[in-house]
This record gives C-alpha cells, sequence and structure tokens, in this order.
C-alpha cells in the first residue's frame, strides 16, 4: 500500500509498524521527509497529523532551525465570542483534546534533520484502519501536483465534478486506497477560482498575448473606464478574419446570453461558410447593451475587419443596438430576426382584435405576406382606411410599420442572406456553453470554452470539406446543369439545387409577354391559383439574363426551380458562371473579397495604409487556392515550389536584412503583473481593474441562459401599466405591489 505525498512523492506504508515507529536521533533529509516520515506512521496507527510550532534563525535571513509535528488533535479550540446581543455566532465543533503525542525534528550542522523528542502516547481512541484516511494529513491524492493539474484540464473541457470524480479515481484505481471525493474537487476549483479574483483581466491580457505569439494575426480590444475598470472586451483569431474576408457578406449579432460570473452579455459575430454551417466571426463580452457601447463594439469590429462593413446584418429588434448600426454601419442592410417577429405578432393578435375588430389579424397577415414592395403598401393603405389607422398614434402597429424595412419579406428581396432569416446561428453557438458554463465561471475560463467551441466548428467544416473532396453525390437527373453544378458546389448546397431541380416537374407556364430577346412567364403549381405564380424574366441578348419574383437566387444564392423551369424550356444546357454563386463553392474560403471588391465600396475613405493590408490579405487567399490547385500533383508542386524559390532570390536581394512586420493596433505589448499596469503600442500606460460584479438578477431563473432583448422588456413594461389586480382594481401592478394590502 501507498501514499501520496503532498510534494507528489509516493511512501510505502505497507511495512510493519515496529519498523517505521520514529525514535530521538533518527536522521531525515530535509524537513519534506521528516512530515511524510511521521504522517505515514500516523495512518498505520490510527491518527492524524497537523504542523504546529517552528524556529527561525535570527542570524540567517530566516532559516528554520526546528520544527514541531504533533497529533491533530492537540492543543485546545478556541474559545467562542459572544457578540453584543450575547449571541455566540460560528461555533466549531471541538476536535482537539490537548493530546501530548508529537515528533520534534532540529536541523543538524551536516544540513540533515533530527529527531530530538518523540511522543507516542495518544489520550484518545485512535480511529479503525477503514477510517483513518478521512483525517486531513492522510487526505492526500487530491492535493498532489498531478493530480490537481488532471482536475484543472479536466474542468476545463467541461466536465462537471461529479463526471472528474469518476475520472479522476478510475484513472488512479490500483495505485493505493484513497479515493478523492466531488467535494474535493469542488474545493479545488473554488479556491481556484478566489485566487483569480481582481486579476481575471491581467490574465486575459496575457492569454491574448500569447495568441499573438503563435497567431500574429489575432485581435483584441478592451474598453476601460476612467478609473481603469474593464468594460468590455473584443478578439478574433486569424483564421476568423480570414474567414470574414470571404463569407462575411452576411453577419447575425446576438447578446441574449449571460452566463459568467460577472454576468456579462456575450456577444458572437455570427455567419455560414460554404457548408451552411455556422461560423466564428469574432466575439466580445459587453458591459451592458447601451449605444455607446455597441458602437465601440461596431467600430472595433470594423477596425478588426480593415474597415470592410458586411453587406448585412441580423439582430433583435433592439433600440440601442439599431441606433448604433445606424451609425456605424450606415450602408449594411439591417434585417430583425424573423423569430423574435413571428414571436411578437402572435402576442399582439389578441390586442389587434379587441382594437380594430376580429377582421384585423386577416388584413395584417395579407400585408405582412405581400409579395412585392407595391403590393404591401396598397395593403396598407387598404388597411388604414378601413380601420382608421392613425399614423402619427404610437401604438405597436404603427411602430412596425415605421420599421417595415427591418422585417418585412418584400423589402428584403433584393439582398443576399445566405438562408438565415433568425439569429438562431448565434443561439446555437450558445448552447454550446451549455453545460460548460455557469453563472461562477470566469472570464479565462469562459474564453476558454469559446476557443474550444471555435475549434469544435472548424472541425465540422474541415470533416465537411474531407467529404466534398473525396465522395460525389449521385445525380437525380442526369442533366448537363446538374453534372455542372456537382461539380462546384458543396455536398450541402448540391442537395437544395437538386431540390429545386426536382420540383421543375410539377411546374407549368404561361407567357405574359415577349419581345425580341425578352420573354416573361408567369410560372407555377397547376393546383394553385394563377394569382400566387411567379414571374420569370428570361433575355437571350448576347448574354442570358434571368430574374424570378420570388428572389430566391437574390437572397439564397441558388437559381430556384421557376429558373430552372424557364431553362429547360429553352434547352439551355449550361448555366452561366454569374448564376453559380463563389461563395458556395469548395473553395470559397480561400476567396477574399479581393483589393477591387473592397475598394469600390470604400473608394474615398481607406488609406494607402489599409489598401496594403487588404492586398496581403488577398494575395494570401490567392496563395492559399494555388496550393490547394498544385495538392496531389507532383508537377504542379514542383511548379509552384520552383517559382517561390526563385522570387525568393529576387526578393532578397532588394530586402537584404530587412524585416516588415505590420500590425493593428491592439491593447498589449507589456503587462506589470504587481501594478497591473498595461502598456500600450503607444507607450501610453493604463490600470486596468477587473469589472465589478452587478446586483443579483432577481427575476431570472439560476439555470436560464438567455436573457430577454430591450425591446422585448420594453413592450412587457407597457403591458404592465395596462393590467389591473382584480382587488383594487388599478393598473400597473400585482397582489404584492398593491397599496391596499399592504395599508
Amino acid at each position: 500500500m501507498t501514499d501520496i505525498a503532498p510534494d507528489g512523492s509516493i511512501l510505502d506504508t505497507s511495512i510493519p509498524v515496529d519498523d517505521i515507529t520514529p525514535f530521538e536521533g533518527k536522521e531525515f533529509i530535509s524537513d519534506k521527509d521528516a512530515y511524510n516520515y511521521y504522517n505515514a506512521y500516523a495512518k498505520k496507527i490510527g491518527f492524524g497529523i497537523r504542523k504546529d510550532t517552528l524556529e527561525k534563525s535570527k542570524k540567517t535571513s530566516g532559516e528554520i532551525l526546528s520544527r514541531t509535528f504533533v497529533c491533530n488533535k492537540a492543543g485546545k479550540n478556541k474559545v467562542p465570542r459572544e457578540n453584543e446581543s450575547g449571541i455566540i455566532n460560528n461555533r466549531r465543533p471541538e476536535t482537539r483534546l490537548n493530546c501530548d503525542a508529537k515528533m520534534k525534528i532540529r536541523l543538524t550542522s551536516s544540513k540533515t534533520w533530527k529527531v530530538t523528542k518523540f511522543v507516542a502516547e495518544h489520550i484518545h481512541a485512535l480511529t479503525s484502519p477503514d477510517k483513518v484516511a478521512h483525517h486531513f494529513s492522510h487526505k492526500q491524492r487530491h492535493r498532489s501536483k498531478a493530480c490537481r493539474s488532471f482536475i484543472d484540464s479536466l474542468h476545463e473541457e467541461g466536465m462537471k465534478p461529479s463526471s472528474i470524480n469518476r475520472v479522476v479515481n478510475v484513472f488512479y484505481k490500483g495505485e493505493d486506497d484513497e479515493r478523492v471525493t466531488t467535494q474535493q474537487i469542488i474545493d479545488h476549483i473554488r479556491t481556484t477560482r478566489h485566487n483569480n479574483i481582481g486579476t481575471e483581466c491581467l490574465a486575459i491580457v496575457r492569454l491574448f498575448q500569447d495568441r499573438r505569439e503563435s497567431d500574429p494575426d489575432f485581435y483584441f480590444a478592451m474598453e476601460v473606464d476612467h478609473l481603469g475598470t474593464m468594460r468590455s472586451v473584443f478578439w478574433a483569431d486569424g483564421r476568423s478574419r480570414a474567414s470574414y474576408l470571404s463569407l462575411g457578406y452576411v453577419v447575425v449579432f446576438d447578446t441574449t446570453y449571460k452566463t459568467n460570473h460577472l454576468s456579462l452579455p456575450f456577444a458572437p459575430f455570427t455567419g455560414v461558410n460554404h457548408h451552411r454551417q455556422s461560423v466564428l466571426f469574432g466575439c466580445a463580452l459587453l458591459a451592458d447593451e447601451q449605444e455607446g457601447t455597441f458602437v465601440w463594439l461596431f467600430s472595433q469590429w470594423l477596425k478588426c475587419m480593415h474597415g470592410i462593413a458586411p453587406k448585412a446584418i441580423i439582430t433583435d429588434q433592439d433600440a440601442q443596438m439599431r441606433k448604433a448600426i445606424n451609425k456605424v454601419l450606415p450602408n449594411t442592410r439591417h434585417r430583425f430576426c424573423s423569430w423574435h417577429i413571428r414571436k411578437h405578432i402572435v402576442e399582439q393578435q389578441v390586442k389587434l382584435k379587441s382594437k380594430y375588430g376580429d377582421e384585423m389579424p386577416t388584413y395584417f397577415n395579407n400585408w405582412y405576406h405581400a409579395r412585392n414592395i407595391s403590393k404591401c403598401e396598397e395593403l396598407w393603405k387598404v388597411m388604414k382606411e378601413k380601420f382608421g389607422i392613425d399614423e402619427n398614434e404610437d401604438t405597436w402597429l404603427t411602430r412596425m410599420y415605421n420599421l417595415r424595412e427591418h422585417w418585412v419579406d418584400a423589402y428584403l428581396k433584393d439582398c443576399f442572406w445566405a438562408g438565415m432569416t433568425t439569429s438562431q446561428r448565434s443561439e446555437s453557438i450558445n448552447a454550446f456553453f451549455d453545460g460548460f458554463v455557469n453563472a461562477n465561471t470566469s472570464l479565462v475560463e469562459f474564453v476558454g470554452q469559446y476557443n474550444k467551441a471555435v475549434a469544435t466548428r472548424r472541425g465540422s467544416e474541415s470533416h465537411e470539406d474531407f467529404m466534398t473532396l473525396n465522395t460525389m453525390l449521385v445525380m437525380s437527373f442526369s442533366s448537363p446543369i446538374e453534372a455542372q453544378v456537382r461539380r462546384a458546389y458543396t455536398r450541402v448546397i448540391l442537395k437544395m439545387f437538386q431540390k429545386e431541380r426536382g420540383d421543375v416537374l410539377s411546374l407549368h407556364y404561361e407567357e405574359i409577354s415577349k419581345e425580341e430577346f425578352k420573354v416573361v412567364y408567369s410560372i407555377g403549381k397547376h393546383s394553385e391559383d394563377k394569382k400566387i405564380w411567379e414571374e420569370v424574366t428570361y433575355e437571350n441578348n448576347r448574354e442570358i439574363k434571368v430574374a424570378c419574383t420570388c428572389a430566391f437566387w437574390e437572397t439564397e444564392g441558388v437559381l430556384c426551380k421557376h429558373v430552372l423551369y424557364i431553362l429547360w424550356l429553352n434547352q439551355i444546357t449550361s448555366i452561366p458562371d454569374k448564376y453559380i454563386m463563389h461563395r458556395w463553392k469548395i473553395d470559397a474560403r480561400y476567396r477574399y473579397f479581393g483589393f477591387d471588391d473592397a475598394m469600390k465600396s470604400r473608394q474615398n475613405e481607406e488609406s494607402m495604409e489599409r489598401e496594403s493590408i487588404i492586398r496581403l490579405w488577398a494575395l494570401r487567399g490567392n496563395f492559399n487556392e494555388a496550393f490547394d490547385m498544385a495538392t496531389g500533383s507532383n508537377d504542379l508542386l514542383s511548379k509552384l515550389e520552383q517559382l517561390i524559390k526563385n522570387f525568393i532570390t529576387e526578393a532578397g536581394k532588394e530586402v537584404r536584412g530587412k524585416i516588415v512586420q505590420t500590425r493593428d493596433s491592439q491593447v498589449g505589448s507589456e503587462v506589470d503583473s504587481n501594478t497591473h499596469v498595461i502598456v500600450l503600442r503607444d507607450g501610453e500606460e493604463i490600470t486596468v481593474r477587473d469589472p465589478l460584479k452587478p446586483a443579483k438578477l432577481m427575476g431570472r431563473p439560476r439555470n436560464s441562459t438567455r436573457i430577454k432583448s430591450g425591446f422585448e422588456e420594453s413592450e412587457e413594461q407597457k403591458e404592465a401599466k395596462q393590467r389591473k389586480y382584480g382587488h383594487c382594481q388599478q393598473l400597473g401592478h400585482y397582489r404584492t405591489g398593491c397599496q391596499l394590502l399592504v395599508s
């Protein structure tokens, strides 16, 4: 049988008691060896030990000259004190009985430790062998460095203490009879968190600095107030920035997740990759959900992405967020989450009926589902006249009408949304953290879990890349067009195309108008009302042009069944290249916005420095694409290798001995761990402190992770003002707030 000492060494306690009984004159190499020896003896006998008095040298710098180890029942418990009311608080059970058992050691001239006094007699009953391991001095397993490191690793992976307990005990099974308890693991985690209080911001800065050593394109920024207290932090790694430049047409932004011990809203920037999987473009922990905080975050977002704003963004219906987007991203199309919109519409149906009549919901739905903008405006006028709606009146209906460009489908058909209409992408990222973080999670732990979420997403993308490159989906129709898109698209997008192609067989058409090079068709199912058929415009003058009123191509990036039907009708066997969207191809992640594309949108705003940065990113994308094209061919690899060697030789003559490093202006290059002073790149020093923990959220369930948006809270407040309590018939409160009952 063996024991683990606090320093990690293993002690053998399987020898007879007489062979390990200490005696005066016995020598040890160190005081730790003496402690371990006496502790092993105590476990054999049936008691626990603790360290007692020590003697230090006054001549040398505090060198220890002697130590005393005693039975854990030595001495007396402190007498509890009474407070002003005569009540004794914090009464602890008595565990010390003035036992005299001890072992005293002293440092010799030869730097060894000799036992100078040993008392073996106890005045209390000894512990039986099956219970002696419960003494504190014998609970060594969970305090060993190896075990603590193992527990920390499992905890970082998101395992709960009860699960960690099972894994640790299975791992150490057979080495000794000591088991690590769940409470010991909880105490270790709690102690570690407590030791990090006040230094989390410093730890985050150091963590991000380490990331920059391995990832030069890693970006992070921290917002602090005038006192140096951290308010918000934003970060994105190089892979996320690269992915954004090729896939960041549409971004989903959501702040309805609060799970860390400071209750900072978690705000991920999420998109969709070429496999229609969620991809993370960066994230932030925010101080609050006010306009100023969002302005800071979106400004840092633009700076991180070299000033290239997304073409579209999807958020919930938050007024503060909308104002910030209008200021920082004025040219970005802003869409409200359709899930939240539908939820609000359902909640308002009863109120619409009570105010305008039973017919109102039908008229509202007809207006909401209008097929185009002109029809939408026409139906609004009809509804306004029929029900006497005053557009100047501040009601839910008028507010929603004024914001119609953010949520009504008819106004959103001209923008590419990559198949996204809700904030579900962000919420699926949030779901990853459920079970891995909780209300006690520190900021550093949260950042670590975010990194694991990113790694998981990228693993899924890599797997789907492999499957697309190494498998070919079976063709459903064996048509030239299907063969064309099978070579270009990823598997998921090909399945979308095959579904649209399959629906072609159920369609019929009528010609609406016909010119020399232009024909307008009405397309739909024979069983449907022709009023809801779609119109397809087909032009064949020098090049083929098609457009459908369903706007499936414009919003999804894949040709719809109506257009495919017309192409088949006109015996077109090849889709024009402009109707095969590159961002759905297997190599989409290696295509950056490109220097020319980026400059078109910001001709008067980009500086030469920013132009060079974007050119570098575009060049990197081209190099990655060339490398992928050469992979698998020895001839192409040899040509690429020779080109690179020639370039290095030629460039070396011009820039010999010079190394140019271009980096963004970010927080963090030197950190003083004692004063928590962070030196910025411009030489300015700032003191950063951890944010204060907010007051407890009384109305929010402990296990809840999602918080309500500002719009939802404001709507609930307005609704609360109209509530009546049955006892007093007054507005705006429940039974608990009734003044009549209080009085």
